[in-house]
């Protein structure tokens, strides 16, 4: 795997239904910033090749950085 800045306009979208209310509190509220969390070399944000790129691992840190404003995130690509 190849780890990538990856625009989020190349990435599925994500719907608000499909995450966890508390998972996306402890993103945004948690010991880590929303930034530490979302670069994270130990768990990486995780992509299956295509076009748009399927989330493997990572849909709610790529929810929350749409809404924060974000245009990219560093992800592996498998």
């Amino acid at each position: 795997m190849s780890r990538q800045n990856v625009s989020l306009s190349d990435i599925r979208e994500v719907s608000r239904s499909e995450l966890d209310s508390n998972r996306l509190n402890t993103l945004e509220n948690g010991y880590s910033s929303f930034e530490e969390v979302l670069n994270s070399s130990s768990d990486p944000i995780t992509l299956d090749s295509g076009s748009p790129y399927g989330i493997t691992d990572g849909r709610h840190r790529i929810y929350l950085a749409r809404q924060k404003g974000y245009e990219s995130v560093y992800a592996n690509i498998r």
